[in-house]
């Protein structure tokens, strides 16, 4: 899918509350959408539960996850606020947000509190563009735990800010092994990187075909204006041969 070749995303969750009814639901699909005003998009699936009490409540709140909720984040991110209470059964802790009604989750690392701006219909899913009114960010904790990252297909890992790169590569955490979605991924790239070297022989080859004609064409044009020299030339007898 072409989706994952926007992998890993960083993972959060997010959480939301209208009148007396609440919900928490992970999302990857998270993104800065503007300075001034900050604005972050969401892409939330159609059919989600959150979705509804995120248009009805106008608010939300992101929670950005240290790797140490991995697990937790399985079970959010797999079952439906409609049928659980999903915050009971996966033991989750909420605390009160400083300006909207939907609450913070504890033991995140960073919150981004948001009001909602506009909702866009983006086909299975929906944009929410939130405008952001409050962030509460311990910078030293973010720098000492690892942030949870989402590979594809729920497969987790967490990875250091200042991991993210070494020596101008991807570094990945030491000891751990590739898993199949990663190995899928680098198929995918090796496959691209295939592909993209093909077209760029095949640009080549017809490149030195177009310069051997360009050649050819001029030393048939040469010869031809040389032998119209020739011609031109050419002595003129006025004798009648006998």
């Amino acid at each position: 899918m072409f989706y994952r070749l926007f992998y890993p995303r960083q993972t959060c969750m997010l959480s939301v509350q209208h009148e007396d009814k609440s919900n928490i639901t992970v999302v990857d699909w998270v993104s800065p959408a503007s300075l001034k005003p900050p604005m972050v998009a969401v892409a939330i699936n159609n059919k989600s539960y959150s979705l509804e009490l995120v248009s009805s409540s106008k608010a939300f709140v992101l929670s950005i996850l240290p790797e140490s909720m991995q697990e937790k984040a399985i079970g959010v991110g797999s079952a439906t606020g409609r049928v659980i209470d999903k915050v009971d059964e996966y033991q989750l802790k909420l605390k009160k947000a400083k300006t909207v009604k939907a609450p913070l989750l504890d033991g995140a690392l960073a919150w981004v509190e948001c009001e909602v701006v506009a909702i866009f219909n983006a086909g299975d899913h929906s944009i929410v563009l939130g405008e952001v009114v409050e962030t509460q960010f311990p910078e030293e904790e973010a720098t000492k735990t690892p942030m949870l990252f989402n590979w594809g297909n729920k497969n987790y890992f967490g990875m250091k800010r200042d991991q993210f790169i070494k020596d101008g590569k991807e570094e990945r955490k030491e000891g751990r092994e590739e898993s199949k979605s990663e190995k899928k991924e680098t198929a995918v790239r090796e496959e691209m990187k295939k592909e993209n070297a093909g077209r760029e022989d095949a640009k080549k080859e017809n490149g030195a075909r177009e310069e051997a004609k360009k050649e050819i064409t001029a030393k048939e044009d040469a010869k031809k204006e040389e032998t119209h020299k020739e011609v031109a030339i050419a002595p003129v007898s006025n004798e009648k041969k006998n």
